[in-house]
């Protein structure tokens, strides 16, 4: 069928892709990677150039590294947004650091990868780096045209920003070798614990993006204190602690997204007020942070960490009702202990969550 846009602003050709890298080795891979004739390739070997080609061209998707002479791949990622704020953009590096990576997120980039990168993975970032940006202008002219079309893109944009946070919270466990597959068995948990507490939709839906995004501000704690063996210095602690903070800062962002804000900042906190970053008490702590707080101890238990081994499920949960008053709510801990006794959902058992539409929110503040 054809796609009314089309049929109203219709583009001839093919997408356009811009690669930019000052090493004419990784322009060429990247090339080869591309060259199978969906795209019409363009490339330049620094910004300067990147921005002469932005300015003549109408390019679609931008494939940037990050560390280039005269010209990050950020502040590129600036200009290009100034110039069409629909453009997809993909950083490409590595030596980054996880400033750089928030950096990126913060200025919209559609993904950030890291090198050596594979080529297959390249250019499932271009083409979805593609279907945001299609999706980006359908939904504003339908916006004036057709509402309900409107809220179905709005949808699909959601899901894409999503993948993107996702990206880079999966870059965490992808530095991590000890962690791999963790946020989505917290997730896991913490739903099945949601729906014995019989939470209602909405809730349980921002409990699923909050278990999922729950270490997204680790992009931030450097690797040799998230893999580091033994004890954490005080001062190494005390970096750590930042990572809800900085992870409810990145979900600020988002209309979409602030709802899961609280399990995010909340999941370090305790009952017993002795928790991180806020120090909170009972129940001043969100409902999904309390949640979140019993379903992450419990993976960090069962599986293997820099610091120990991992414990069978019996010494976890052993460990969990020892804690119920003091580090955890008591209704959670049973609510979670009968879940876990139930068998926890399979992973594609949380693609059925309802997913309602967004609460009407003002401007997120810049973080």
């Amino acid at each position: 069928m054809t796609n009314l846009l089309d049929s109203i602003f219709p583009r001839p050709g093919r997408p356009r892709v811009l690669i930019v890298d000052d090493e004419p080795n990784i322009r060429s891979l990247l090339r080869r990677a591309l060259s199978d004739g969906t795209y019409e390739l363009f490339e330049a070997p620094d910004g300067g150039r990147a921005l002469e080609i932005l300015r003549a061209v109408d390019v679609d998707v931008v494939l940037s590294d990050l560390l280039m002479p005269g010209m990050k791949g950020t502040e590129l990622l600036r200009h290009a947004k100034t110039l069409d704020d629909a453009v997809g953009f993909i950083i490409l590096t590595g030596v980054g650091t996880m400033e750089n990576a928030i950096e990126a997120l913060r200025l919209q980039a559609d993904d950030y990868l890291l090198k050596p990168f594979n080529l297959d993975e390249v250019a499932l970032s271009v083409e979805r780096a593609l279907r945001h940006r299609r999706l980006v202008q359908e939904n504003r002219f339908y916006q004036g045209h057709l509402e309900t079309r409107v809220q179905e893109q709005a949808q699909q944009i959601e899901t894409l920003f999503v993948d993107a946070l996702l990206t880079i919270a999966g870059a965490v466990e992808a530095r991590d070798g000890y962690t791999g597959g963790h946020i989505e068995r917290v997730t896991r948990y913490a739903v099945a614990t949601g729906r014995v507490l019989e939470i209602d939709d909405q809730m349980l839906r921002h409990l699923w993006v909050g278990g999922l995004l729950h270490d997204l501000g680790k992009v931030a704690i450097p690797d040799q204190i998230l893999g580091k063996p033994g004890r954490l210095t005080a001062e190494e602690y005390g970096i750590i602690q930042q990572h809800p903070s900085i992870g409810a800062a990145i979900l600020e962002r988002s209309p979409f997204l602030r709802p899961a804000l609280p399990g995010v900042l909340h999941h370090h906190e305790r009952w017993d007020g002795r928790g991180y970053p806020c120090g909170l008490r009972g129940e001043e702590i969100s409902l999904e942070g309390r949640i979140l707080a019993v379903a992450d101890t419990y993976d960090a238990i069962v599986t293997t960490r820099p610091y120990r081994d991992r414990q069978p499920p019996d010494v976890a949960v052993r460990e969990i009702r020892r804690c119920a008053g003091s580090q955890f709510d008591p209704a959670v801990v049973n609510a979670f202990l009968r879940a876990q006794e139930e068998g926890f959902p399979e992973e594609d058992d949380l693609s059925l969550l309802p997913r309602p539409a967004p609460e009407p929110s003002p401007e997120p503040a810049l973080v």
